[in-house]
């Protein structure tokens, strides 16, 4: 009897468990403000300790046992929902909230994270804000848009990327610029005028070392990482974004002398240069010719870019195609671009597929820039004569009695080219596997690749004045002369990763999420170029030219580069640890190997820390205001390669010549021994929301030291290379202060008003040199010196122009003895070029529809060398344009002047020609309807929004130039930080009138 109780006990048992069997739950977490996917939601059973987290497609799989499940979906600024599981084991949860659920999610790269869980520096950049700006170059627009980010958008020339620094200047001879990482795939600032700026759906800006320390000797100067936009299931759903507008050119605050001035300047102050007749003065007083008439114009934009996304549970797609064509408000300048993209992604089971790919064409035609070239129209077109012509009595261009000093600036922009053709094609495909052995075990293999190629044209016509001005030095080149070159680059990634997530105990208060990971990186690249002469036949082409031979002297010369070939190896870890999601701890470490470095020293590791606390999750903390406060600190330290060349550690060689033989001449002394630039960093920060997240603020401050900093030492030449050899030496550090408040004023139905603004302020010291030196002269007018800022202007005070004899009078190198006497040794360092405080302010208002934004953005603390000016009141040049500041030039004792007398030499490398970059521009104003749904529900549209809006509407500065926001982006090497050296396209004002509508 015992037996048969037992027995059927046991069948009872094994039916229950039978009934019980296990489920396998999955679904999909969306934000209902937008649909887009949520990553890292709180994903848990009812009334156990089962839970997981949304991946970052917003999707989760939870395995339970039961009948009449419920699952408690949950995630920082969204309301909590419980949604009871179905028959078919699948839900789907749209979770409403306050604000965009994407903007608490920080997208790394490598993977991404609850902002909560953030402990390191990261800025979110608000897409839809920066991309309805129509730019060629998108990195632009990145100016002022979050703390700690120096943009310079510098050149107005269409299709000039911006020059942008992330929390200081790490480097003296290494490269400063950012890593720039899209869908996982390295590309350079270069690259961004062939990328569609609408394609982008996130951009964050990692700055510190907890942030960047994964991304190791790629990650010393910050990394701005891209995502694309991805498509959503659902019906097929078509967008149209078009904007057509008009640049104007800004007033120019060095104001050149028209006719009557000039000539009055000639016959009373300067001596009449070119021995005017009485009747000559009289018949060029009867022409005053306004150059900028000329040169410049009323610029065009067209912007255009159609998408279509959607797809099944399974599949989605999104794909675009852009046209972007922009005259610039030079003559002869402009940029047209040609982009297309398509991103598919599939999920079945397990297993997760995907492409992201996209190609672009621009086609560039512009001017030389940033320079003192007596053959650039921008700066001709300032040293123009008022009283000439620009074109003669039979319609040629007119001919200056400066020639051949002075060319037409009008003739050339018009006549020779100077042009860029790149072709760009970049993509990236990708598998998740979850391993179905192991709970939330998820490998990753990501390739990706990024082909660049340029084609450089040039052109100079025979019979030109620029021809003739090139042959006045080197005969052959007086007959045109034609410049073709091609640059092709291609870099490949292949990124392995395993993660693992887990909750470490049974109540879920216990956190990790661990991955590991190995990447490989390629670097290849060829370029060449030719210059050819003698432009007999008239074809603006290769066509024209005829063969060069010996007896014509038309030999065309050839240069190339050693090709690129270099690689990184990468093995990397992270680890990040969670307390009941307040406490938060997160652990990198990583290792490169790198081919530029010799082999003792081609490897080195980095590694970092940082901790984060939620305060207001403690019981103690009941302070009625702050409902969130997180207080957070890391540190860590990063390496720097880039910008050193290729293999600096081997000597190097290059063809040369000697009587009459070919030979190989030594271009760079090796250095086995130099090692990794290293930059460490300790960042403090507070991040605070008061009146139910009413207000939003964060704190934070740094220092950054970067030690081991690359020098170009002088070698003799008796050691018989040509004096180049790179070596580590010396130390710098940054340290400053951001901070980021965002205020809805009003925050109603129908009204709303939101303030956002951002303030950073970065010091940076050099702390040693090379040899013990205390001071070791820089490009121009500029010098390092410890205990002073990189960028330091070296130069002798200026005091003014002494009323008695019209002599300059300056201030010695002691601080306290004022001479008349000018010399170099009383040279001091005074400011820099670097400007060290930056702030960015946005003001929104929105009624029921209509949408009124305000952006402007200020920069202050730095100087510029204007040596435009230093060109246009030099006593050398009273026989060309002059600035009308030469009225003014000293004349007669007892008059007050800060204009010394003409018969004094003009010494450059004085204050005088030094002034303030202080600006406040306002960068973009913008006006803006959307229908509402009522409407465009009849209309059978999901949405339509016009607007119009100008961009540097007005900007306030005290520079005597075009523009304040001078940049590196220029052509004349000796000049890159000394800003500015002349030849400046200024920046433009625009408007801008456009719509978008969605099917």
């Amino acid at each position: 009897m015992q037996k048969i109780v037992q027995s059927f006990f046991v069948l009872m048992l094994l039916v229950t468990m039978a009934f019980a069997q296990e489920k396998t739950v999955t679904g999909t977490v969306t934000s209902k403000d937008d649909g887009l996917p949520i990553p890292g939601a709180s994903v848990k059973l009812k009334g156990t300790t089962l839970g997981t987290q949304t991946d970052a497609n917003g999707k989760f799989v939870i395995k339970a046992v039961g009948d009449n499940l419920i699952l408690v979906i949950s995630f920082i600024g969204s309301a909590t929902q419980e949604v009871k599981v179905g028959p078919t084991n699948t839900v789907k949860v749209a979770l409403l909230s306050n604000d965009k659920s994407l903007s608490e999610i920080v997208v790394t790269g490598y993977s991404t994270k609850s902002k909560r869980a953030v402990s390191g520096s990261v800025a979110d950049i608000n897409v839809e804000r920066s991309m309805a700006q129509p730019n060629a170059s998108f990195d632009q627009m990145l100016q002022g848009q979050a703390a700690g980010i120096n943009v310079k958008t510098g050149s107005g020339q269409p299709g000039r990327s911006a020059d942008i620094v992330i929390r200081g200047k790490g480097s003296i001879n290494g490269s400063t610029a950012p890593l720039y990482i899209i869908d996982g795939v390295e590309l350079s600032g270069l690259d961004f005028s062939t990328l569609n700026q609408n394609d982008f759906e996130t951009i964050s800006v990692l700055k510190d070392a907890s942030s960047t320390a994964i991304y190791g000797s790629r990650g010393a100067n910050g990394v701005v990482v891209i995502t694309t936009k991805k498509g959503k299931s659902g019906a097929l759903r078509v967008s149209y974004d078009g904007q057509i507008g008009t640049s104007y050119l800004p007033k120019n605050q060095l104001v050149v002398m028209n006719t009557q001035e000039k000539l009055d300047f000639e016959q009373n102050i300067a001596g009449n240069p070119y021995n005017w007749s009485p009747a000559q003065f009289t018949e060029l007083r009867k022409i005053n010719t306004n150059w900028n008439d000329f040169v410049f114009r009323k610029g065009k934009t067209q912007a255009h870019n159609l998408s279509l996304s959607g797809g099944s549970d399974k599949t989605t797609f999104y794909s675009s195609l852009g046209y972007y064509d922009e005259e610039g408000v030079t003559i002869g300048t402009g940029i047209k671009k040609y982009n297309g993209r398509v991103n598919v992604t599939h999920t079945d089971k397990n297993i997760k597929v995907g492409a992201n790919v996209s190609g672009g064409w621009s086609n560039y035609l512009g001017t030389t820039e940033g320079n003192q070239g007596v053959g650039s129209p921008l700066n001709t077109v300032l040293w123009a004569l008022p009283y000439e012509k620009p074109y003669d009595e039979f319609g040629g261009y007119g001919t200056s009695v400066q020639f051949p000093f002075w060319i037409n600036p009008i003739e050339d922009l018009k006549e020779n080219r100077r042009g860029f053709n790149r072709l760009k094609g970049t993509g990236n495909v990708f598998m998740e596997y979850k391993l179905p052995w192991v709970e939330n075990l998820t490998y990753k293999i990501n390739m990706g690749g990024d082909y660049n190629q340029e084609e450089e044209f040039r052109l100079v016509k025979d019979g030109t004045q620029s021809a003739q001005q090139n042959g006045d030095a080197t005969p052959f080149r007086g007959r045109g002369e034609i410049r073709n070159g091609l640059d092709r680059r291609f870099r490949y990634t292949i990124t392995n990763s395993i993660n693992y997530k887990t909750n470490l105990d049974a109540e879920g208060n216990h956190t990790l999420s661990t991955s590991l990971y190995t990447e490989f990186l390629r670097n290849t690249g060829r370029r060449f170029n030719f210059v050819g002469y003698g432009n007999l036949v008239p074809l603006p082409n290769e066509a024209g030219f005829v063969a060069g031979t010996a007896q014509n002297g038309f030999i065309p010369t050839f240069n190339g580069s050693f090709p690129e070939n270099s690689a990184l190896m990468s093995y990397f870890g992270t680890a990040d640890y969670a307390f009941k999601n307040k406490y938060f701890l997160s652990l990198t470490g990583r290792t490169d190997g790198s081919s530029k470095l010799s082999p003792q020293n081609r490897w080195t590791q980095y590694g970092s820390v940082g901790a984060g606390w939620v305060v207001t999750e403690e019981n103690f903390f009941k302070v009625k205001p702050i409902n969130y406060l997180k207080i957070k600190a890391s540190y860590g330290a990063v390496g720097n390669q880039t910008g050193i060349g290729q293999f600096p550690y081997l000597q190097q060689y290059s063809r040369g010549t000697y009587a009459g033989e070919l030979g190989l001449n030594i271009n760079r002394l090796g250095n086995a021994n130099l090692t990794w630039e290293k930059r460490t960093t300790t960042n403090l920060g507070l991040d605070i929301e008061m009146f139910k997240s009413v207000v939003k603020a964060s704190v934070e401050v740094y220092t950054s030291t970067t030690t081991n900093l690359y020098f170009n030492p002088f070698v003799p030449s008796t050691s018989g290379g040509n004096g180049t050899f790179l070596t580590n030496a010396g130390s710098m550090n940054n340290k400053g202060i951001e901070a980021t408040l965002g205020v809805k004023v009003f925050n109603t139905k129908d009204f709303k008003w939101t303030v956002d603004a951002n303030y950073a302020y970065n010091k940076n010291t050099i702390l040693s040199l090379p040899d013990n030196q205390d001071l070791q002269l820089y490009f121009g007018n500029q010098a390092l010196k410890v205990g002073a800022p990189f960028n330091s202007f070296y130069l002798v005070k200026f005091l003014g122009v002494n009323p008695e004899n019209g002599s300059s009078q300056y201030l010695k190198a002691d601080g306290v003895t004022v001479t008349e006497e000018y010399s170099a040794a009383d040279r001091v360092v005074l400011g820099t070029s670097d400007a060290p405080h930056n702030a960015g302010l946005t003001s929104t208002w929105n009624y029921k529809g209509l949408e009124l934004s305000v952006f402007g953005v200020l920069s202050t603390g730095n100087y510029i060398y204007n040596n435009a000016r230093l060109n246009l009141e030099n006593n050398l040049y009273t026989n060309s344009g002059y600035a009308r500041s030469g009225l003014t030039a000293w004349t007669t004792p007892g008059q007050i002047t800060n204009f010394p007398s003409l018969n004094e030499a003009t010494e450059a490398s004085t204050t005088r020609f030094l002034e303030s970059g202080d600006f406040f521009r306002l960068r973009n104003v913008q006006l803006a309807y959307s229908l509402p749904k009522s409407i465009t529900q009849k209309l059978k549209l999901q949405g339509f929004r016009v607007f119009v809006q100008g961009q540097n509407l007005y900007t306030k500065f005290k520079f005597q130039g075009w523009d304040p926001e001078t940049s590196a982006a220029n052509d004349d090497v000796d000049f890159l930080s000394s800003s500015v050296a002349g030849a400046q396209y200024p920046a433009m004002k625009r408007v801008t009138f456009g719509f978008n509508v969605t099917f």
